[in-house]
Protein backbone atom coordinates (compact mmCIF):
# COMPACT_ATOMS: atom_id res chain seq x y z
CA UNK A 1 0.00 0.00 0.00
CA UNK A 2 1.19 3.78 -0.59
CA UNK A 3 -0.15 6.97 -0.01
CA UNK A 4 -0.31 9.43 -2.47
CA UNK A 5 -1.36 13.30 -3.14
CA UNK A 6 -4.88 13.69 -4.01
CA UNK A 7 -6.10 17.16 -4.37
CA UNK A 8 -8.88 17.94 -2.55
CA UNK A 9 -11.14 18.63 -5.83
CA UNK A 10 -10.68 15.06 -7.11
CA UNK A 11 -11.39 13.50 -4.01
CA UNK A 12 -14.52 15.32 -3.43
CA UNK A 13 -15.55 14.44 -7.51
CA UNK A 14 -14.61 10.57 -6.54
CA UNK A 15 -16.87 10.88 -3.29
CA UNK A 16 -19.64 12.37 -5.35
CA UNK A 17 -19.32 9.10 -7.55
CA UNK A 18 -20.11 6.94 -4.61
CA UNK A 19 -23.88 6.13 -4.12
CA UNK A 20 -23.51 6.37 -0.39
CA UNK A 21 -22.74 10.72 -0.56
CA UNK A 22 -24.15 11.01 -3.96
CA UNK A 23 -27.32 13.43 -2.77
CA UNK A 24 -24.66 15.16 -0.42
CA UNK A 25 -24.30 19.05 -0.91
CA UNK A 26 -21.25 20.23 -2.37
CA UNK A 27 -19.86 21.74 1.28
CA UNK A 28 -20.60 18.25 2.63
CA UNK A 29 -18.42 16.69 -0.06
CA UNK A 30 -15.99 19.28 0.66
CA UNK A 31 -16.14 18.50 4.18
CA UNK A 32 -15.61 14.68 3.44
CA UNK A 33 -12.58 15.56 1.03
CA UNK A 34 -11.06 17.03 3.41
CA UNK A 35 -10.90 14.07 5.99
CA UNK A 36 -10.38 11.44 3.30
CA UNK A 37 -6.53 10.29 2.26
CA UNK A 38 -5.91 8.79 -1.14
CA UNK A 39 -4.71 5.24 -0.99
CA UNK A 40 -2.82 2.86 -3.70
CA UNK A 41 -2.76 -0.66 -3.84
CA UNK A 42 -1.09 -3.27 -5.65
CA UNK A 43 -2.37 -6.79 -7.14
CA UNK A 44 -3.01 -9.22 -4.67
CA UNK A 45 -2.84 -6.84 -1.81
CA UNK A 46 -4.92 -6.97 1.01
CA UNK A 47 -6.66 -3.72 2.09
CA UNK A 48 -7.90 -5.46 5.27
CA UNK A 49 -8.14 -8.52 6.72
CA UNK A 50 -10.88 -10.22 8.70
CA UNK A 51 -11.03 -9.58 12.22
CA UNK A 52 -8.51 -6.71 11.98
CA UNK A 53 -9.80 -3.46 13.73
CA UNK A 54 -12.17 -1.55 11.71
CA UNK A 55 -9.90 1.96 11.82
CA UNK A 56 -12.07 3.35 8.75
CA UNK A 57 -13.46 2.27 5.35
CA UNK A 58 -12.27 2.75 1.64
CA UNK A 59 -14.51 4.64 -1.37
CA UNK A 60 -12.43 2.57 -4.22
CA UNK A 61 -12.01 5.21 -7.43
CA UNK A 62 -10.11 2.60 -9.60
CA UNK A 63 -9.72 -0.75 -10.07
CA UNK A 64 -11.68 -4.10 -8.63
CA UNK A 65 -11.89 -5.63 -4.92
CA UNK A 66 -13.06 -8.97 -3.92
CA UNK A 67 -14.37 -9.15 -0.30
CA UNK A 68 -14.39 -12.86 1.11
CA UNK A 69 -14.36 -15.53 3.86
CA UNK A 70 -12.34 -18.79 4.48
CA UNK A 71 -14.27 -21.73 5.81
CA UNK A 72 -12.28 -24.01 8.06
CA UNK A 73 -11.91 -26.45 5.20
CA UNK A 74 -10.29 -23.43 3.27
CA UNK A 75 -13.07 -22.68 0.59
CA UNK A 76 -13.49 -19.49 0.12
CA UNK A 77 -16.83 -17.37 -0.24
CA UNK A 78 -17.06 -14.33 -1.96
CA UNK A 79 -19.18 -12.17 -0.19
CA UNK A 80 -19.17 -8.65 -2.97
CA UNK A 81 -17.40 -7.75 -5.65
CA UNK A 82 -16.47 -4.74 -5.71
CA UNK A 83 -15.21 -1.41 -8.35
CA UNK A 84 -15.27 2.13 -8.45
CA UNK A 85 -17.65 3.92 -6.44
CA UNK A 86 -18.14 1.49 -3.82
CA UNK A 87 -17.27 1.00 -0.37
CA UNK A 88 -15.41 -1.23 1.20
CA UNK A 89 -16.15 -1.68 4.70
CA UNK A 90 -18.60 0.98 6.10
CA UNK A 91 -20.41 -1.17 8.03
CA UNK A 92 -17.97 -2.72 10.66
CA UNK A 93 -16.49 0.88 10.62
CA UNK A 94 -19.60 2.04 12.68
CA UNK A 95 -19.94 -0.73 14.94
CA UNK A 96 -16.22 -0.88 16.19
CA UNK A 97 -14.85 -4.10 16.49
CA UNK A 98 -13.05 -5.96 13.50
CA UNK A 99 -14.05 -5.85 9.90
CA UNK A 100 -15.95 -9.49 9.08
CA UNK A 101 -14.16 -10.58 6.01
CA UNK A 102 -11.01 -9.96 3.84
CA UNK A 103 -10.43 -7.07 0.98
CA UNK A 104 -8.37 -8.47 -1.73
CA UNK A 105 -7.47 -6.42 -4.47
CA UNK A 106 -7.81 -7.71 -7.94
CA UNK A 107 -5.04 -6.03 -10.06
CA UNK A 108 -4.00 -2.61 -9.55
CA UNK A 109 -6.25 -0.52 -7.09
CA UNK A 110 -6.99 2.98 -5.72
CA UNK A 111 -9.18 4.29 -2.85
CA UNK A 112 -9.90 6.59 -0.71
CA UNK A 113 -9.57 6.16 3.14
CA UNK A 114 -12.07 7.72 5.70
CA UNK A 115 -10.67 7.01 9.02
CA UNK A 116 -13.00 6.39 11.61
CA UNK A 117 -12.91 9.09 14.40
CA UNK A 118 -12.34 11.64 12.01
CA UNK A 119 -15.65 10.71 10.00
CA UNK A 120 -18.00 9.95 13.09
CA UNK A 121 -16.96 13.43 14.45
CA UNK A 122 -17.73 14.98 11.27
CA UNK A 123 -21.19 12.79 10.90
CA UNK A 124 -22.23 13.77 14.13
CA UNK A 125 -21.79 17.63 13.26
CA UNK A 126 -23.66 17.16 9.47
CA UNK A 127 -26.26 14.73 9.85
CA UNK A 128 -27.32 14.67 6.27
CA UNK A 129 -24.36 12.28 5.93
CA UNK A 130 -25.65 9.52 8.22
CA UNK A 131 -29.31 9.70 6.40
CA UNK A 132 -27.49 9.62 3.07
CA UNK A 133 -25.80 6.28 4.02
CA UNK A 134 -28.62 4.88 5.11
CA UNK A 135 -30.18 3.16 2.25
CA UNK A 136 -27.85 1.98 0.31
CA UNK A 137 -26.64 0.53 3.39
CA UNK A 138 -30.35 -1.09 3.59
CA UNK A 139 -29.69 -2.57 -0.20
CA UNK A 140 -26.44 -3.65 0.96
CA UNK A 141 -28.34 -5.71 3.94
CA UNK A 142 -31.00 -7.49 1.45
CA UNK A 143 -28.14 -8.45 -0.67
CA UNK A 144 -26.83 -10.51 1.54
CA UNK A 145 -29.81 -11.93 3.15
CA UNK A 146 -30.55 -12.93 -0.37
CA UNK A 147 -26.68 -14.18 -0.58
CA UNK A 148 -27.73 -16.60 2.48
CA UNK A 149 -31.03 -18.02 1.11
CA UNK A 150 -29.45 -18.79 -2.15
CA UNK A 151 -26.68 -20.57 -0.06
CA UNK A 152 -28.76 -22.14 2.30
CA UNK A 153 -31.83 -23.60 0.22
CA UNK A 154 -30.35 -23.16 -3.83
CA UNK A 155 -28.59 -25.81 -5.81
CA UNK A 156 -25.68 -24.96 -7.96
CA UNK A 157 -27.85 -25.14 -11.09
CA UNK A 158 -29.92 -22.71 -9.42
CA UNK A 159 -27.14 -19.90 -8.27
CA UNK A 160 -25.71 -19.99 -11.74
CA UNK A 161 -29.09 -19.83 -13.51
CA UNK A 162 -29.91 -16.65 -11.23
CA UNK A 163 -26.39 -14.90 -11.85
CA UNK A 164 -26.54 -15.36 -15.42
CA UNK A 165 -30.20 -13.30 -15.36
CA UNK A 166 -28.83 -10.84 -13.06
CA UNK A 167 -26.03 -10.24 -15.74
CA UNK A 168 -28.07 -10.31 -18.88
CA UNK A 169 -30.29 -8.20 -16.53
CA UNK A 170 -28.17 -5.66 -15.64
CA UNK A 171 -26.97 -5.44 -19.21
CA UNK A 172 -29.71 -4.38 -20.44
CA UNK A 173 -31.31 -7.68 -21.26
CA UNK A 174 -28.98 -8.68 -23.74
CA UNK A 175 -28.83 -12.80 -24.44
CA UNK A 176 -24.57 -12.69 -24.30
CA UNK A 177 -22.72 -11.78 -21.40
CA UNK A 178 -19.34 -11.62 -19.95
CA UNK A 179 -18.40 -13.64 -16.84
CA UNK A 180 -16.53 -11.17 -16.06
CA UNK A 181 -14.37 -12.98 -13.20
CA UNK A 182 -12.36 -16.61 -13.34
CA UNK A 183 -14.19 -19.31 -13.30
CA UNK A 184 -12.90 -19.86 -9.67
CA UNK A 185 -13.78 -16.52 -9.18
CA UNK A 186 -17.41 -16.99 -9.96
CA UNK A 187 -16.89 -20.45 -8.22
CA UNK A 188 -16.13 -18.76 -5.05
CA UNK A 189 -19.03 -16.16 -5.42
CA UNK A 190 -21.32 -18.84 -5.98
CA UNK A 191 -20.46 -20.52 -2.61
CA UNK A 192 -18.90 -23.50 -5.14
CA UNK A 193 -15.62 -25.03 -6.60
CA UNK A 194 -14.62 -24.81 -10.05
CA UNK A 195 -15.06 -28.31 -10.85
CA UNK A 196 -19.09 -28.09 -9.22
CA UNK A 197 -19.27 -24.90 -11.61
CA UNK A 198 -17.61 -26.30 -14.71
CA UNK A 199 -20.06 -29.33 -14.30
CA UNK A 200 -23.03 -27.06 -13.88
CA UNK A 201 -22.06 -25.12 -17.15
CA UNK A 202 -21.20 -28.41 -18.90
CA UNK A 203 -24.72 -29.82 -18.25
CA UNK A 204 -26.35 -26.12 -19.12
CA UNK A 205 -24.69 -26.81 -22.85
CA UNK A 206 -25.59 -30.17 -22.83
CA UNK A 207 -29.53 -29.43 -22.47
CA UNK A 208 -29.19 -26.44 -24.79
CA UNK A 209 -30.08 -23.66 -22.27
CA UNK A 210 -27.08 -21.63 -22.51
CA UNK A 211 -23.40 -21.61 -25.26
CA UNK A 212 -20.56 -21.17 -23.78
CA UNK A 213 -17.52 -19.51 -25.16
CA UNK A 214 -14.35 -18.70 -22.91
CA UNK A 215 -15.82 -16.05 -20.58
CA UNK A 216 -19.03 -15.43 -22.93
CA UNK A 217 -22.53 -17.41 -22.24
CA UNK A 218 -25.36 -16.95 -24.88
CA UNK A 219 -28.37 -17.74 -22.80
CA UNK A 220 -30.37 -19.87 -25.55
CA UNK A 221 -33.43 -20.88 -23.49
CA UNK A 222 -34.48 -18.01 -21.16
CA UNK A 223 -37.55 -19.90 -19.75
CA UNK A 224 -35.77 -22.97 -19.10
CA UNK A 225 -33.37 -20.38 -16.77
CA UNK A 226 -35.57 -18.81 -15.13
CA UNK A 227 -36.83 -22.61 -13.98
CA UNK A 228 -33.69 -23.35 -13.25
CA UNK A 229 -33.35 -20.45 -10.97
CA UNK A 230 -36.57 -20.91 -9.18
CA UNK A 231 -35.53 -24.15 -8.30
CA UNK A 232 -36.18 -27.00 -10.90
CA UNK A 233 -33.65 -29.31 -11.08
CA UNK A 234 -31.36 -29.80 -13.41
Amino acid sequence: MERVAFDKHAKAKSLRACPLFAALAPEDLSALAGVAAARVYSDGDLIFRENEAAVGFHIIVAGAVKVCRFGADGREQVVHLLGPGDACGEVPMFQGGGYPAHAVCLGPVRTLFLPREPFVALARRKVEILFSMLGVLSTRLRHLVQLVDDLSLKEVSARLAKHLLDLSARAGGIRTVELETSKAMLAGRLGTIAETLSRTLAKLKRRGIVRVHRHRVTILDPAKLQALAAGMKL
